[in-house]
């Protein structure tokens, strides 16, 4: 039985063999259908036209070596940047005039943020240490920094310590009422400080995982962050509650979170790994829907009014996707094939700032909306 199935098989397929073009089929068309002679490409579809080509940006200035970070405060009258150049800078808006410089990391300060009410700027660096800026003077106003241990320490809890990396800081946030702040670093750690004393009130471990980011949860009391954890090598979303208890956690190997954004709505969540995909969530961690980049991608913002999601490529282009389909309609050329490292959108006119990998910070003052047709 085998056999002459086999060979009915081999039959068939040397009968499909002979068709060049089109599905197996039992017999040959006797009049092949003849291509139009009159047809015109015209008449193929034609690619959807991108509705924000030839748009124009301007410079807001530069860091030397490249820019990291760019953020808002939240009335929009103020933007802060951080560079490989070890500075924080503070510009006014919407002018773009540089109104200072924050002197002060040893080492490249990855990112900054504003307080809730604008009055103070919270930076954190590689060179294991945050602090807390006053936007007005530019004076610092606090260190914070992992004091070494007050006790001598066991051979055993000598090992253990130096099986953890350094506590290099990677990003931080300030509580609602702006009196502590939270840093995430790479010594397996979320850290909650009273700024003002420069005291460390409670560290929330995370075993083996470094914290590359972390902000205010927006489905209630607590925060996420973002956890590369170094047995698998999967970045995590982790849902901590107010106290530092882990709720829940999100991802893996196929949905990873090196980058995540809420909408400002608090509707959604989305993470992004980096190289090929992101992954949609509720803001309560309910996975939604997968969808493919295709291309190294870093800084991400939500557009005006949410119905766009900006992305920030390796290609030298800003792409623009529409949340209700998550699909890619277009993009901000930049003229170069430059990487850009981060984004944000001015809360006060829309408008779009990046911090692009060769040190510029640029701005695109009109906003980046769907066309009036939503195509």
């Amino acid at each position: 039985m085998l056999s002459i199935r086999t060979a009915g098989l081999s039959l068939a397929l040397a009968a499909c063999a002979v068709l060049v073009f089109g599905a197996c089929s039992p017999k040959l068309p006797e009049e092949p259908a003849k291509p139009d002679a009159g047809a015109k490409a015209a008449d193929k579809p034609a690619p959807a036209k991108n509705p924000w080509e030839g748009w124009s940006f301007d410079e807001l200035g530069k860091h030397a070596g490249g820019a990291l970070h760019v953020e808002f405060s939240a009335d929009g009258k103020r933007l802060v940047s951080t560079g490989k150049d070890n500075l924080v800078k503070l510009w006014s808006m919407p002018d773009g005039k540089l109104e200072r410089e924050l002197k002060g990391h040893a080492k490249q300060p990855g990112m900054a943020t504003f307080s809730p009410d604008g009055a103070l700027v919270l930076s954190v660096s590689a060179d294991e240490t945050a602090r807390v800026w006053d936007v007005a003077t530019g004076k610092e106003k606090a260190l914070l920094k992992e004091k070494p241990p007050k006790k001598k320490l066991t051979p055993e809890e000598e090992e253990a310590l130096a099986s953890i990396p350094l506590p290099e800081m990677n990003w931080g946030a300030f509580s609602p009422d702006g009196l502590r702040v939270i840093t995430a670093g790479d010594d397996f750690a979320l850290k909650l400080w009273d700024w003002k004393k420069g005291e460390k009130l409670a560290a929330y471990q995370d075993d083996g995982c470094r914290q590359r980011k972390v902000l205010r949860r927006r489905d209630g009391p607590g925060w996420l962050s973002a956890a590369g954890c170094l047995e698998d090598g999967v970045t995590y979303l982790r849902f901590w509650t107010e106290e530092g208890q882990l709720q829940q956690s999100r991802g893996d190997q196929d949905h990873d979170a090196h980058y995540f954004v809420y909408d400002r709505r608090g509707s959604f969540l989305l993470a992004a790994d980096g190289s090929l995909a992101m992954s949609i969530y509720s803001a309560q961690g309910s996975f939604l829907k997968r969808a493919l980049v295709g291309t190294y991608h870093f800084g991400l913002t939500f557009g005006p009014g949410d119905d766009t999601l900006l992305i920030g490529t390796d290609r030298g282009a800003i792409y623009v996707y529409r949340t209700d389909t998550w699909t890619r309609v277009g993009k901000l050329d930049l003229g170069a094939k430059v990487a850009v490292d981060a984004l944000a959108l001015s809360p006060a006119d829309d408008s779009l700032v990046a911090a692009l990998r060769d040190g510029r910070v640029i701005r695109f003052k009109e906003p980046v909306r769907l066309p009036a047709d939503g195509k």
